[in-house]
């Protein structure tokens, strides 16, 4: 079985690199098809459909593999025979929660945010949570458009483990089924999209259910009793802005040790540095537009303009000396995606100066209400809006 696994991956990466000049692909498709368990019939509608996907992917990664100059390796994926929308649902959504000022409800007590404090620099050289058995397999969404969610609960399972809660693993479904969205913030809610704020704000002041990221995932019905209570007080507070939610008297949270979350200040690179490098683990908000190619190496293809649309967790970040800087980035599309589920994404010394518009933050970032245009910054906008769960004590 190993033996053939690294046939079939030997051959996909062969084609992309060049090597295979078959014209219309469909030796290689079979192999795709193998790979990822596929059950199109051949000479069927739906095998002539993804096999032109497929095709004109393969062609894609063939031209951006010829250019001499590239940082990073195109390459056949777990989508290379998905359609554009299916592509959009698969990014799912994450971004801004509410643009509309109000009290504070029950998300939590709201106060100047800890990363903003000065202190010792953290190395800015190499760091990474890899080692935790939160990041052994790489979760896999599906069809589902719940990247919000399963970013959220691997992160929370990560501080989990590096704080020593008595939790260890938090459900992406329960999130999917029972965090409302009332105003639409980065979707309608479930697999059709909703935000890491909510997410954060849901679990602080509700607690979570123990279960594996990796679940299969549907809208499904909540059996939680928190969801009505929490819709009641969802809004009341502007989780857009920056800053640190504590928990208030009542809240599940600090029964497994998580006693806040904080939303990081838009757009500058220390808070993000010093979050991952001095807490662990951070939810962030990105524009995967073109990651549905990558197999290897440093991504950096995003343009300034970026239209953010996916939720992932930045787990680490690296790059020596004269080497190029990157941000190591858990993805939720499985293990045969980009470096073994992971994708390095280009880290620049000048990161804050890098910084875009996004013209359509109702793709992906913007709620009801919200701007017709937002400012994003760093590869891929990467420090747009980042979301890191705080919780006490370390082992």
């Amino acid at each position: 079985m190993m033996a053939a696994s690294v046939l079939v991956f030997s051959a996909l990466a062969a084609v992309c690199q060049g090597f295979f000049m078959e014209p219309n692909h469909e030796s290689t498709f079979a192999i795709f098809i193998q790979q990822h368990g596929r059950t199109y019939e051949k000479g069927s509608e739906e095998y002539s459909k993804r096999l032109k996907f497929f095709s004109q992917r393969v062609e894609k990664a063939r031209r951006h593999n010829a250019l001499h100059d590239r940082l990073w390796t195109a390459g056949i994926g777990p989508m290379s025979d998905s359609s554009e929308e299916e592509l959009q649902q698969a990014k799912g959504w994450f971004g801004a929660a509410s643009f509309v000022r109000g009290g504070r409800g029950s998300s939590g007590n709201l106060r100047a945010g800890s990363f903003l404090q000065m202190g010792p620099a953290p190395p800015e050289e190499f760091l990474n949570w890899t080692s935790l058995t939160t990041f052994k397999e790489a979760p896999n969404q599906g069809a589902c458009g719940s990247c919000w969610a399963v970013s959220t609960a691997l992160v929370l399972g990560a501080h989990a483990e590096i704080y020593g809660s008595s939790q260890a693993t938090f459900s992406s479904q329960e999130l999917v089924s029972c965090v409302p969205n009332r105003r639409h913030c980065g979707g309608s809610g479930g697999c059709d999209g909703a935000t890491a704020e909510l997410a954060m704000a849901y679990t602080l002041a509700n607690g979570l259910k123990t279960d594996a990221v990796n679940s299969a995932f549907t809208k499904g019905s909540c059996d939680s009793s928190s969801s009505s209570s929490f819709l009641q007080a969802e809004g009341g507070d502007n989780l857009q802005d920056a800053g640190v939610r504590t928990a208030s008297p009542g809240n599940a949270g600090p029964s497994f040790n998580m006693l806040g979350w904080e939303k990081l200040p838009e757009n500058e690179y220390q808070p993000l540095l010093r979050a991952v490098a001095e807490h662990g683990p951070v939810v962030i908000s990105v524009a995967a537009d073109g990651w549905d190619s990558y197999s290897s190496g440093i991504f950096d293809s995003c343009s300034p303009d970026a239209v953010i649309d996916h939720a992932v967790s930045l787990i680490g970040y690296g790059g020596k000396g004269a080497s190029t800087k990157y941000w190591l980035i858990m993805n939720s599309w499985g293990s045969s995606f980009g470096e073994n589920g992971k994708i390095r994404l280009l880290r620049k010394d000048s990161e804050q100066d890098y910084c875009g518009t996004d013209r359509q933050p109702e793709v992906g970032t913007g709620c009801d209400g919200g701007p017709s245009e937002v400012k994003v910054c760093g590869m891929c906008g990467i420090l747009y809006d980042n979301v890191v769960p705080l919780f006490g004590k370390k082992k």
